[in-house]
């Protein structure tokens, strides 16, 4: 098969040219399409995710109060895991998480 540049395809027709313009030359078949200029839109929700992701920077990565009591629990001796959540997590350690797990 050979290609030849002198066939009458729109992709050999110089776009640059003819847009636009109403006395180009037509290719038999061929419609006048119009081009527009892009656009966006952009919603309002936005603001609001600009807002949320703000807010979400200034929470701190580690809840430190919560790590607090945690490490106080540990050292006075009073922090309990029960037998099934030290099973589940050897489970989820050993095979990922499960469906349906609590």
């Amino acid at each position: 098969m050979r290609v030849c540049e002198s066939l009458p395809f729109p992709e050999n027709q110089d776009i640059a040219s003819t847009a636009g313009n109403a006395n180009a030359p037509k290719i038999q078949g061929q419609s006048s399409v119009g081009f527009s200029e892009d656009a966006a839109d952009l919603s309002s929700d936005l603001q609001t995710v600009q807002q949320l992701k703000s807010q979400l920077a200034n929470l701190p990565d580690v809840r430190q109060e919560r790590v607090q009591a945690l490490q106080k629990a540990v050292q006075d001796g009073t922090y309990e895991v029960g037998d099934g959540k030290i099973a589940d997590a050897m489970l989820t350690d050993l095979v990922g998480p499960q469906s349906g797990s609590k």
